[in-house]
């Protein structure tokens, strides 16, 4: 702070104000800022406690600012704001502007260098002037580029900025050299292309035509989404620029927004920017009516010109090339295609293209319609303009690779049906606007119409002798339901329609996991091979029967999906694999090859084939449901057996209660007579040995009558939740007194659970089941027995013995009441096992091997929620 007194202290506090500011009381300067002094190029001592005069007349010229000073002090109406030229000691000429404001008895003077306004009217009046100069430009091009360089010129900083998405695209920037490390002969970046956040100024100028900015630094970094390195953000800081923003329409429709920046301009500059906008906007519409003028002459000229040749042309593809140029011609672009549909088929083939590589023309040659952009444009029904940046997974990356920026599809039409594609390509981002679409559609219907019109003759001229051979074939295959020729006529059939050297015919198998090959027109020697249905790409044919779709092989060496087999013992070069459906389910695959090199089968072989396949498909089924109707007669005698086999076990069961009845009182007065017998005689007779062999047969008998009881009656469970460990030990450890070797019995018990069972009934299926077992070893071995649970409600125990195992021809036999191999054995123990298991809503399971021992399974019913009880190591 600098005064002359105490008079100016109650001015302290403008001390650190930017602006010069001073104090006039009774003439005299009583205070002065630092700002002021620096102004004026003064000492305190040079200004304070000075008049005004004083001041004044060590500058001439200005003398009027005393005189000016007096009359505003008399009360007179003077100007408060005016400006003046100053020089300073150091010789600096400085164009000030001064404020005064009268408060009580002091005169408050306000300062402010007021230099470059000169300067910045001069640059504000060359922008108007450049804007000025822009209608009558041809092209938007030429405008813009126009536009940018005047504002180089100026000196600005500037960018422009379209909308991508919700994204903001910087498409060109300029900084001036003093403001970037570039070289100062540096000009606007043009196609800078970098994308970023929509800014608060952005989104004001997009919303309201224009706005204002002081902090551009802060702006850049929200653009830029903070990724602005320090170094560039403290540079921008220093700069100081101020940003104005304004937006560029064309045609009424918001096109872009031109930001422009510098350390002088002001929210007072709006107007003169808005006005500069407004020019811009102006001379791109009139320079888009001129260009859209030019372009529908060169259209209808280049559309004159393909209708002349293709009126001409013998066959389609002879203007294919001349349409080409012309379409390349008009819209300057890279590279052309033109994809028509395959008929029958979901692919798009390439039948004309230019600018395309090797590379590119092999992998665009023949495309799925599904899932391309071809596809897409044919499902919209309207042009498709797609940008790299826009694109995703293989579109972007063959984009990228083959370097194009922008790619156009046009659907062809021919009565209202797409039948293909023009595909065009840039390298450059280019959008196509309205006209030149329909330029391209319009170029596209003639190669569509032509293409058409010779297809439908030669379809016509094909139609009859492929019904013919369709008809030949499809009479012979319906004269017979025997399945091996029929599979013999089917293939002989294909290969003779597709004219190929050899077809195969693959089935699905019993169990539905595999492909048989059960017909060859040639290689017999390979039927009976099988593939697997997984992995469902493990070959063409597997491929086919998953996906249900014909699959077109032209080059085997190029398909890396073709089984071995087919590659070496078929030899095949090429081929064409069918599914074989009937009625929505897939029953085998035909595989049609060709042996002498590549070949690609037209479409019409493609329908040919396919329809002698669905003729197949249908006589398998066929053939296949008499053959199933002859097995379900013959299921229905076996059933009948059954059914008769059991009434007569169930008139032998009641027959066995009667005849157990009347044994029973027998028996009891043999075993009271051996009794009697045995004591009356005494230890020592001789007869002693007799009545025990009588004692004996007496019990066997006894326990007969038992069994023959037991069949007879209806088994009717009680269940119960029953723990096993318990009934299993007892069960076992009363078979093993009947053991005539030493049996080892080991235990597998993987966990416990409470079985819903009735008690005695299920230890006497376990008694029956290891005395079996038991019986199987008369010399020793080891009894194997496992638990473990073998589903949410069932308990799976298995007795394994070493036996000699059972053979295959009494294995259906040994649940039969009354069929034994034992000499002494009643044939009921089995019988009884199954009748008990089944009523408990079980089953029995036998697996056996002769020489390996037999296994029986017993599957019985637990409690849902039941706990497993897990033993411990050894258990």
């Amino acid at each position: 702070m600098t005064t002359s007194s105490e008079a100016g202290a109650q001015y302290r506090h403008f001390d650190a104000l930017p602006l010069g500011l001073g104090v006039i009381r009774e003439g005299r300067f009583v205070y002065a800022n630092a700002s002021l002094l620096e102004l004026l190029g003064r000492k305190p001592d040079e200004l304070l406690g000075r008049t005004v005069a004083e001041v004044v007349s060590l500058r001439p010229g200005n003398e009027f600012l005393a005189d000016r000073h007096l009359r505003r002090m008399r009360g007179e109406q003077v100007p408060a704001v005016y400006e003046f030229t100053l020089r300073t000691p150091a010789g600096e000429q400085r164009r000030l502007e001064i404020s005064v404001t009268i408060e009580g008895q002091d005169a408050v003077v306000l300062l402010r260098d007021v230099s470059a306004r000169a300067h910045h009217r001069s640059v504000l009046q060359r922008m108007a002037e450049l804007g000025a100069g822009l209608p009558g430009m041809r092209t938007e091009q030429e405008v813009l580029t126009r536009v940018f360089d005047g504002l180089a010129e100026l000196g600005f900083t500037f960018a422009y900025v379209m909308p991508l998405g919700d994204q903001a695209l910087l498409e060109r920037l300029y900084v001036p050299p003093e403001f970037s490390q570039e070289p100062a002969s540096s000009a606007w970046a043009e196609g800078l292309r970098l994308t970023g956040s929509w800014s608060p100024l952005l989104e004001r100028t997009w919303k309201e035509g224009s706005a204002y900015d002081a902090e551009f630094a802060v702006e850049a970094s929200r653009f830029a989404k903070g990724e602005i390195s320090d170094e560039v953000q403290s540079r921008l800081k220093e700069a100081g620029l101020h940003v104005i923003g304004v937006r560029i329409e064309v045609s009424g429709m918001r096109r872009a927004v031109l930001v422009v920046a510098a350390p002088w301009l002001r929210e007072e500059e709006l107007p003169p920017l808005r006005l500069f906008g407004a020019q811009v906007s102006a001379a791109l519409d009139a320079a888009l009516t001129i260009s859209q003028l030019s372009a529908q002459n060169t259209s209808l000229a280049a559309l004159n010109r393909l209708a002349s040749t293709a009126a001409t042309a013998q066959e389609p593809r002879d203007f294919f090339g001349p349409g080409a140029k012309e379409i390349t011609r008009l819209l300057d672009c890279d590279a052309l295609g033109l994809f028509l549909r395959r008929d029958g088929s979901e692919e798009m083939e390439l039948v004309h293209a230019q600018g395309l590589d090797v590379q590119g023309a092999d992998y665009y040659g023949r495309m799925p319609t599904r899932g391309s952009l071809s596809g897409q444009a044919m499902e919209q029904g309207s042009a498709l303009v797609l940008e790299v940046e826009s694109s995703t997974g293989l579109t972007r990356e063959h984009m990228e690779r083959l370097g194009y920026s922008t790619v156009a599809v046009v659907p062809l039409r021919v009565r209202s049906r797409l039948v293909g594609t023009l595909m065009v390509a840039f390298r450059k981002r280019r959008g196509l606007t309205h006209l030149e679409r329909e330029t391209l559609q319009a170029m596209g219907a003639h190669f569509a119409a032509a293409t058409e019109s010779h297809r439908l003759l030669t379809e016509v001229r094909r139609r009859a002798d492929d019904l013919a051979l369709i008809h030949e074939v499809g009479r012979n295959m319906v004269a017979t339901v025997e399945m091996d020729l029929l599979m013999r006529i089917g293939v002989e059939g294909l290969a003779l329609i597709a004219r190929a050297p050899d077809a195969f015919l693959f089935l699905l198998d019993a169990r539905s996991q595999r492909l048989e090959l059960r017909a060859a027109v040639h290689k017999m020697e390979l039927l009976g091979y099988e593939l697997p249905l997984w992995p469902p790409d493990n070959s063409l044919a597997v491929k086919a029967f998953h996906t249900r779709m014909p699959i077109i092989m032209e080059d085997a060496g190029k398909e890396p999906g073709l089984h071995p087999v087919g590659r070496t013992l078929m030899g095949v070069t090429a081929g064409l694999v069918l599914p074989l459906v009937v009625r929505e389910r897939v029953i085998g695959v035909a595989f049609i090859t060709e042996t002498s090199g590549p070949r690609r089968f037209t479409d019409s072989e493609v329908e040919r084939a396919s329809a002698i396949t669905n003729q197949l498909a249908l006589a398998l089924e066929q053939a296949r449901l008499i053959e199933d109707l002859k097995k379900s007669y013959a299921e229905l005698a076996r059933t009948q057996e059954q059914l008769v086999q059991r009434e007569r076990l169930a008139a032998l069961g009641e027959l066995a209660a009667v005849v157990a009845h009347e044994v029973r009182n027998p028996l009891g007065a043999i075993f009271n007579s051996v009794s009697y017998i045995r004591r009356l005689i005494g230890a020592e007779h001789p007869a002693l040995h007799m009545v025990d062999i009588v004692g004996e047969e007496a019990e066997r008998l006894n326990r007969i009558v038992d069994d023959l009881l037991d069949f007879a009656r209806p088994p009717s469970p009680s269940p119960t939740p029953v723990p096993l460990q318990r009934m299993l030990e007892e069960s076992v450890n009363a078979a093993l007194a009947d053991a005539t070797g030493p049996v080892e019995v080991a235990w597998f018990v993987e966990a416990l659970v409470p079985v819903l069972v009735d008690e005695r009934m299920i230890r006497q299926a376990f008694l029956n089941i290891a005395l079996n077992a038991v019986q199987a070893m008369p010399k020793g071995g080891t009894l194997r027995v496992t638990v473990r649970r073998a589903a949410r409600t069932e308990v799976l125990l298995e007795f394994t013995d070493t036996g000699p195992g059972i053979p295959a021809d009494l294995r259906a036999r040994i649940f039969e009441p009354f069929f034994t191999t034992k000499a002494k054995g009643t044939g009921l123990g089995l019988a009884i096992v199954k009748r008990i298991v089944e009523s408990h809503s079980g089953h029995v399971a036998l697996e056996s091997e002769p020489g390996q021992g037999t296994t029986f399974r017993l599957y019985l019913p637990c409690e849902p929620g039941a706990t497993l009880t897990l033993l411990p190591a050894g258990a």
